[in-house]
C-alpha cells in the first residue's frame, strides 16, 4: 500500500511539473512560426543549459523548427549537465536555410566561440541575408567580433572582458535584460532568457517587440524550471514513506510483544 502510495504522488507531480514548465515558457510565444527555422549555436563544453533549453521551448511552442550546431558534430555538454547532439557542425552550416541564428551563451563561449571565424562567418551571412541574429550572456562578443554590432546598443553578461569586446566593436553597451536593435536582439544572462527568445519571436513574426530593463542578475546556479515544486511535493512523498514505515514498524512491535 505504502510503495503505491509513492509511487502515485510521484508520477503525479512528474505530470505536474511537464504540464507546468511548457506553459511558462510558452507564455509570451503564443501564435504560430510554422514553416521557420531556427538555429541555435552552442559551445562543445559549458554551454548556459537555460539559455538554449528555454528559448528552445518557446520556439517549438510557437511552431519553429529548432535545430542546434557546435563547433563539433559531437555531443556537447552544459554547465549544469545538459547533453545534446548538435545537428550540425557549424562548419557545415549554411545561412540561407535558416530564418534566424541565435548563439547560446555559458563559460565555454570564449573558449569555443569566440575566436571561431567560421561561425563570425555564418553570422555575417546571416544578417547580410536579412535574417535574424542574436546572442545571449557571453555570446554577444561573437556578433560584435563579426561586426554587426557597430554603431547598435547591445547587452551582455556584466564581465570586464566581455563589455570591453562589445565597446572594441563599435557597440554602445546597455546594462539590460534585452536589448533590441534592428534583427539583432542580445540578452544579458540565464534570467533573461525567455524575454530573450520571445523577443526573437517577436521579431519572426514581424511584430515590434518589447524592450526589458530589469536590474543585473548574476545567478551562481540557477535552479531549473518546476525545481521548487518538485522538491517540495518529493519531500513530501518521503515524509509519507517515512511516517507509513514508522507505523507499521509500531504495528510489528506490539504484535511481537
Amino acid at each position: 500500500m505504502c510503495s503505491k502510495f509513492v509511487f502515485l504522488l510521484t508520477s503525479f507531480s512528474l505530470l505536474l511539473i511537464l504540464s507546468l514548465t511548457p506553459l511558462t515558457a510558452t507564455a509570451l510565444a503564443e501564435g504560430t512560426l510554422e514553416g521557420k527555422k531556427i538555429l541555435m549555436v552552442i559551445a562543445q563544453q559549458d554551454f548556459r543549459d537555460e539559455e538554449l533549453f528555454e528559448p528552445k521551448a518557446v520556439f517549438e511552442g510557437a511552431g519553429a523548427s529548432v535545430f542546434v550546431a557546435a563547433p563539433r558534430k559531437k555531443t556537447a555538454t552544459g554547465m549544469l549537465g545538459g547533453k545534446v547532439q548538435p545537428d550540425f557542425a557549424i562548419s557545415d552550416v549554411n545561412a540561407s536555410e535558416f530564418d534566424a541564428v541565435v548563439i547560446v551563451g555559458g563559460s565555454g563561449s570564449p573558449k569555443y566561440l569566440w575566436d571561431d571565424t567560421q561561425l563570425r562567418n555564418l553570422v555575417r551571412d546571416a544578417y547580410e541575408d536579412g535574417k535574424v541574429v542574436a546572442a545571449i550572456c557571453l555570446s554577444p562578443v561573437v556578433l560584435a567580433r563579426a561586426g554587426i554590432l557597430k554603431g547598435k546598443s547591445a547587452t551582455v553578461f556584466p564581465s570586464s572582458d566581455a563589455i570591453a569586446e562589445l565597446k572594441k566593436g563599435g557597440a554602445i553597451y546597455k546594462d539590460e535584460s534585452v536589448v533590441i536593435a534592428g534583427r539583432v536582439v542580445t540578452g544579458r544572462d540565464p534570467a533573461s532568457a525567455e524575454a530573450f527568445a520571445n523577443a526573437i519571436v517577436s521579431l519572426l513574426r514581424g511584430e515590434e517587440p518589447k524592450q526589458t530593463s530589469q536590474p543585473t542578475q548574476q545567478p551562481s546556479s540557477p535552479k531549473p524550471a518546476g525545481f521548487e515544486l518538485f522538491a517540495t511535493v518529493l519531500s513530501a512523498a518521503v515524509a509519507s514513506l517515512l511516517t507509513t514505515r514508522h507505523l507499521t514498524t509500531r504495528r510489528r512491535t506490539k504484535r511481537v510483544e
